[in-house]
């Protein structure tokens, strides 16, 4: 099964979310490999799409991350 790679959102789209999705999605950006050094790909695809987080070793991954925790600090808590 090929795992859902996320896509880049801006942060009005990621305060819109509800508290399960915006969860998900920090999985999601978990789940991306730590480089393109480090991957078995031939052609680095993050370098070709825009939309697309790849890898965690990219301005992409470390912004969308950072934007996540932050709107999940202001949130409450899941028991």
């Amino acid at each position: 099964m090929k795992k859902k790679l996320p896509k880049l959102r801006t942060v009005e789209k990621l305060k819109q979310l509800h508290t399960k999705s915006l969860l998900a999605y920090l999985k999601r950006l978990h789940q991306c490999e730590e480089s393109f050094k480090d991957s078995d790909m031939d052609i680095n695809l993050d370098l070709e799409d825009e939309e697309t987080i790849y890898f965690k070793q990219t301005h992409k991954w470390k912004s969308a991350y950072r934007n996540v925790k932050a709107i999940l600090k202001n949130r409450a808590h899941i028991e």
